[in-house]
């Protein structure tokens, strides 16, 4: 595959269009919305005002994300999904690496999301007939295989075609959209607000992607915040998203 093919291919994978299952997650953000760590706007007839709580919010949504990159999807997320997309043809190689991921997840919410993912992306690319995507449901199916989304998204983009770069590019551009997109659905801020935050992380994205990915034997996660949160959102009362 051409440089230019693999890009297209990964845009249409990073596109949010694509029906892979992610939009569903908040990954924590809206049990800490419902617990006031995100500020709630204040009623007021003042437009300025509105326009200034939500880029407040948008802030702390940003500095959220930034987070989230680099102590979960650049240590951890990134990592496993370079490893499959070096495996992508090794069968036991992706289900070692896959065991790995189910292992060092340890909140139950955090594996079930990661699952989910993988398999609503995996059944698509079955509809679609990407090569490998069968045999990975079949895995999937006799229990060998959880699904985990890196695993997933690293196999089945290299089969696609895609260069590493943009492999990576389309995992984290849907990682960061995956959380903007939960806030604008929460009411957080509206869609201009939404692509500002976008935008403010990108130089964090640059400055991440500059470095090579992390061994998997170095592969960690650390955001508690995050996990505490997701654990929390089934005692809540009313739920958007799944985690």
């Amino acid at each position: 595959m051409s440089a230019l093919a693999s890009r297209l291919a990964a845009l249409q994978q990073a596109d949010s269009f694509f029906p892979a299952g992610t939009l569903g997650c908040s990954w924590g953000l809206e049990t800490l919305f419902a617990d006031h760590w995100l500020p709630a706007v204040e009623p007021t007839g003042q437009r300025r005002s509105r326009r200034v709580q939500r880029q407040e919010r948008g802030d702390v949504v940003a500095d959220f994300i930034r987070f989230q990159l680099s102590h979960r999807w650049n240590s951890f997320d990134r990592p496993f999904l370079f490893a499959a997309w070096q495996g992508a043809n090794d069968e036991a190689e992706l289900i070692e690496l896959d065991g790995q991921i189910e292992a060092m997840t340890l909140a139950k919410e955090m594996r079930e999301g990661s699952r989910r993912n993988g398999g609503s992306l995996l059944r698509v690319h079955a509809e679609l007939g990407t090569p490998g995507a069968g045999r990975l449901q079949q895995c999937v199916g006799d229990g060998s295989l959880q699904g985990h989304l890196p695993i997933v998204q690293g196999a089945l983009w290299r089969h696609l075609g895609l260069a590493w770069g943009d492999a990576e590019v389309a995992s984290v551009h849907g990682f960061c959209t995956t959380l903007a997109s939960a806030a604008l659905r929460l009411g957080l801020f509206g869609h201009i607000e939404a692509q500002r935050v976008l935008a403010e992380v990108r130089g964090d994205l640059l400055a991440l992607l500059d470095k090579p990915p992390l061994d998997v034997v170095d592969a960690h996660s650390f955001v508690p915040l995050t996990e505490i949160a997701v654990m929390r959102h089934e005692h809540q009362a009313l739920r958007l998203f799944f985690n």
